[in-house]
């Protein structure tokens, strides 16, 4: 099998020879550990560099040397590392050019395996140890780069999130300080600047924005075609699209929702542990975030989603949940939309609809434009409790 091949996407038995280069990535370094399985399934260090590899492209280069070096030229290879924000990025962008196999976990994945054996140290060399283990052990995904477009997008709409933060923040001090006892006038001048400022970014960011999606038809297209959303704009349509490489990250909606950290969790032990349930969100925050303001705005201008929070409401009087709900249903409808490329048709009856769940397959045309896309969100299921007998029946 060649190491380029793409076939080895999932774990391969110990019979195969199949090599995993654990990485544990740090701003500066890159502390390697290269290992296979025995015939037994016990974990053998076939090299481990004395030293770290510099997490530069010079020193990427000599790591790719070191590990065709030492891997067969018959056995597969793959390398896996943890999600460090943007220091594993020229890592995996240069792997993957080179043809060369990469997963790249969760920190949250990695801690808890590493919990699973009976390593009590923590160290970079064994952290690399740990994770290709984990790797041998596990059928990993394959890491897939980004767009260039999409990354661009992705770059440009978190900036614009954070001067809005700012932007923010300095209103919010303007007016207090504003409202103090006689306030310094130089200072309320600086404030005012930094607001104008912070204006002028975000009304440059927006103008990049409009010039990226003008200047790439089908990107436009999708676009217009999601905005027909009622309750999503077009800041809210790009964040999913940039957010979820144009939803190439997931295959169904399901996985869609739990990558955006919108998937149900529950707590259940035997019959004393009743844990009400609760979206995970362990998943991308920035989805999230903009997604409950378009939520809310649904409720005003979609008759039908206002329908279904009004339902939702009257099982759960209080708390954020059906607003979650409703969160949950546009992100759906987005990725229904794109799937089947059709405009929303706010026509569709829900009956029609309103015993089909959220479509689980690669094919997500099926999934419902509107309606209950789930008869009975765990989320906002009401509590069943037993009815206990009477005192006056037990004695009986």
């Amino acid at each position: 099998m060649s190491r380029r091949s793409t076939a080895a996407a999932a774990a391969l038995p110990a019979s195969t020879g199949l090599h995993v280069v654990g990485l544990d990535v740090a701003k500066d370094t890159l502390a390697a550990c290269l290992a296979t399985l025995t015939d037994a399934r016990t974990l053998r260090i076939v090299h481990q560099p004395a030293t770290d590899f510099v997490n530069t492209p010079t020193g990427i280069a000599l790591l790719i040397k070191w590990l065709r070096r030492y891997t067969p030229a018959a056995a597969p290879l793959r390398v896996v590392c943890e999600a460090t924000g943007t220091y594993h990025e020229e890592l995996a962008y240069t792997l993957h050019a080179e043809g060369i196999e990469l997963s790249v976990c969760q920190p949250l994945q990695a801690k808890q395996f590493a919990r699973s054996t009976s390593t009590k140290s923590k160290t970079d060399a064994l952290d690399a140890r740990l994770l290709a283990q984990f790797g041998l052990e596990r059928a990993l995904p394959l890491w897939q780069p980004f767009h260039p477009l999409q990354r661009t997008l992705r770059a440009v709409l978190r900036e614009q999130a954070t001067v809005r933060t700012l932007r923010a923040q300095v209103l919010v001090r303007l007016h207090a300080y504003g409202h103090s006892h006689q306030p310094n006038e130089q200072i309320i001048k600086r404030l005012k600047e930094q607001q104008a400022f912070c204006e002028t970014q975000i009304a440059d960011i927006t103008t990049q924005l409009i010039d990226l999606v003008a200047q790439h038809e089908p990107l436009r297209q999708v676009v217009q075609r999601l905005q027909t959303i009622p309750g999503l704009g077009f800041q809210t349509v790009l964040t999913i699209l940039a957010e979820t490489n144009g939803f190439t990250t997931t295959t169904n909606a399901r996985q869609l929702l739990s990558y955006a950290g919108l998937d149900v969790v529950q707590g259940q032990s035997g019959t004393s542990v009743r844990l009400r349930a609760r979206i995970s969100k362990r998943g991308n925050a920035h989805l999230r975030t903009a997604l409950y303001l378009p939520a809310v705005s649904a409720l005003r201008h979609n008759p039908q989603q206002a329908a279904f929070f009004e339902r939702l409401r009257l099982r759960q009087p209080t708390g954020k949940g059906p607003v979650v709900a409703v969160m949950r249903k546009l992100l759906a409808l987005a990725y229904s939309l794109y799937q089947s490329k059709q405009s929303y048709d706010p026509t569709r009856s829900q009956a029609a609809h309103r015993t089909k769940k959220i479509a689980a397959t690669d094919n997500a045309a099926a999934a419902t434009q509107d309606g209950e896309t789930e008869v009975a969100p765990p989320i906002l299921a009401p509590k069943v409790r037993k009815k206990t007998p009477k005192f006056a029946t037990l004695t009986q």
